[in-house]
């Protein structure tokens, strides 16, 4: 309980009063770091729980394999792999789809295609997990593929399914497929769309430039649309330059979140981008009134297990001086191929 409501200091004070555990105590905190994406602590757990004699089960190495996928530790997950295998629990179907999630999250589309067709039998989780994977990895086709064969098998898709090739269509920009898809979903399978899958047909027409086609999806929703929704609206019209539209979804984001940054930013950069000053400026204005702070961007990366955090001008790692000595290196090194490049086209 204390770990799903965040506060992992309180639940690990108990954890650690507890004179026995058994592999629930152990999972639910593992999870608990998982989900909190503090795969680092989890990891220790999971060692720990290893040592103390107490062997992790199925959920236990599900709530591992799932903190990999979220943080993108694909060698963790290599380990996690095998020691599933080794543990025979890799024959699960829920560990494969865990699996085939997390390899495609940490961009090993490849391994996760390998887990994929050696399977014997598939659920909908499989291909939706699948289909999910390619359009994360930019094989936007493949999965649309995935889901005609699917449908060809006779499995029946969900919710998620259809979210997930609703993204697939959007992020390649196929205007035409996805509005096939939301007319399959509701009017073949009978399903009723979610505030996910209004928001992703939004960002699919902005992302096309169909704006005022958007504006008009949104106003004749059945729902009340949320701030993710006008937050897909605002990114498309930062996209294509309209300030008119933009600024309309920029007041229903104040009235949603006044103190979030991600409006305020959004349009500024779209003042901006029309050489609108006075705008950047009212915007700026607003932003100090209304005590909005914006919190610099972080990058993870994972080193031998071990998980390094940055942030924008970053100077507090231990090896700094030498990580930014090797970029530095690695950008005369890009500057020098690109001056040798140029210089190439223009030799006879």
């Amino acid at each position: 309980m204390y770990s799903k409501s965040g506060d992992l200091s309180y639940a690990r004070q108990i954890f650690d009063s507890m004179v026995h555990r058994t592999c629930v105590s152990w999972t639910a905190m593992i999870s608990g770091y998982a989900e909190k994406g503090d795969l680092d602590g989890a990891l220790a757990l999971f060692h720990s729980m290893d040592a103390a004699g107490v062997k992790p089960d199925l959920v236990t190495v599900l709530s591992v394999i799932a903190g990999c996928g979220e943080t993108g530790a694909l060698e963790i997950g290599r380990w996690v792999d095998d020691y599933a295998r080794l543990n025979g629990l890799r024959s699960n179907m829920m560990v494969l789809n865990a699996l085939i999630d997390m390899y495609a999250k940490c961009g090993s589309i490849k391994e996760a295609c390998e887990i994929f067709y050696m399977m014997s039998e598939r659920t909908v989780v499989s291909w939706t997990s699948m289909i999910a994977g390619c359009a994360l990895n930019g094989e936007f086709e493949e999965a649309l593929t995935h889901f005609s064969h699917m449908l060809e098998l006779g499995v029946k898709p969900n919710h998620v399914t259809f979210l997930a090739v609703l993204q697939a269509c959007n992020h390649g920009g196929f205007i035409e497929e996805g509005w096939e898809i939301y007319d399959l979903m509701r009017k073949v399978h009978k399903l009723d769309p979610e505030l996910d899958h209004y928001s992703s047909m939004v960002d699919l027409l902005g992302r096309g430039g169909k704006l005022n086609e958007a504006l008009d999806f949104i106003q004749s929703m059945p729902m009340e649309p949320d701030a993710g929704i006008w937050s897909s609206l605002l990114s498309a019209c930062k996209i294509h330059g309209n300030v008119e539209i933009g600024e309309l979804a920029t007041c229903r984001l104040f009235e949603m979140e006044p103190r979030a940054a991600a409006p305020y930013v959004e349009m500024a950069n779209i003042y901006a981008s029309t050489s609108c000053w006075d705008g950047v400026s009212a915007i700026r204005r607003l932003m100090k009134q209304n005590q909005v702070t914006k919190y610099p961007g972080q990058s993870t990366i994972q080193v031998n297990g071990k998980t390094h955090k940055f942030t924008v001008e970053d100077s507090c790692h231990h090896n700094g001086p030498v990580i930014y000595e090797v970029l530095d290196g690695f950008a005369l090194e890009s500057k020098y191929d690109l001056d040798l490049s140029n210089l190439q086209d223009v030799l006879p």
